[in-house]
């Protein structure tokens, strides 16, 4: 396993930690800035980022190349998902800085994985021995 996934985890692992104090410290203001609102929304999906963290913390000490991958494309799709929810709440309601926020951080966080789990692809096609033909 090249380092472009366990770098794109540790990235992951900042912004949730980073997301979930946010969040909890001061989720009456956070959710102002939010169509959302409700502080209680906000402490919910801290409660999620901390779950996350805990996953990408422990998947990175297990060292499991596979088991990093795999994680790694979840994150992927679910960065692209909420910053797809992102911008739908901006287009069809009232427009907030932090939707608009998230949605760009979500979609970057998203597009690195990818590139991530892509230039690992790479990699490890490049180490790999050509694939036998089966002849004896």
């Amino acid at each position: 396993m090249g380092p472009f996934v366990r770098a794109y985890l540790r990235l992951m692992a900042a912004l949730t930690a980073l997301s979930c104090l946010g969040l909890l410290i001061i989720p009456a203001q956070l959710g102002a800035l939010s169509s959302w609102g409700a502080a209680g929304w906000q402490r919910e999906i801290a409660l999620w980022n901390l779950a996350m963290y805990i996953l990408i913390a422990r998947t990175l000490r297990r060292r499991d190349p596979a088991a990093e991958r795999l994680l790694a494309a979840a994150l992927v799709v679910l960065n692209l998902l909420v910053a797809a929810n992102h911008f739908a709440t901006i287009v069809y309601g009232p427009i907030a800085p932090l939707n608009a926020i998230a949605g760009a951080v979500n979609a970057a966080a998203g597009t690195i994985g990818a590139i991530a789990l892509w230039r690992t692809r790479d990699a490890d096609a490049a180490t790999k021995p050509p694939a036998s033909k089966g002849y004896a």
